[in-house]
């Protein structure tokens, strides 16, 4: 069987999202979804609407997701991936990681992973940060 892991905020789900978790889960047999502990999304920068436990709770419902969790709210991101072992980490187009570190500190972990990332959707509303500022315009 093959494990993949997604991983992301998740903040305000869109067809972005759903996007990018259908096509990770086409990588393998059972997808796996880390969702950003609220520690960890905000020391990024983020300005959260849901709480992780909400964010959780949606991600579980989507059918692409097999299983989720929230992810560890410590500066070691691996912690997770070395809980999870997965052997696929997709990333989505936009997400600022770089590849060759993630597959580098998962070797010294003793896990043997492949890095993909996912396509771009092409729909109007594919990222949370486009759809922050429809709303706040049509305030």
């Amino acid at each position: 069987m093959i494990r993949v892991m997604a991983t992301g905020v998740f903040d305000i789900v869109h067809l972005g999202h759903l996007h990018y978790l259908q096509e990770s889960k086409s990588f393998g047999d059972y997808l796996m979804v880390v969702v950003a502990s609220d520690y960890t999304a905000t020391r990024h920068g983020k300005k959260l609407i849901f709480n992780e436990n909400e964010r959780l709770e949606l991600i579980k419902a989507l059918k692409p997701v097999d299983y989720a969790v929230v992810g560890h709210s410590s500066d070691n991101i691996f912690r997770t991936v070395e809980e999870l072992k997965p052997d696929i980490i997709t990333l989505g187009y936009d997400q600022k990681f770089d590849e060759n570190y993630i597959v580098n500190e998962c070797k010294k972990l003793g896990l043997n992973v492949t890095v993909k990332r996912t396509s771009k959707y092409d729909g109007i509303n594919n990222s949370s940060s486009i759809i922050r500022k429809k709303i706040l315009e049509s305030l």
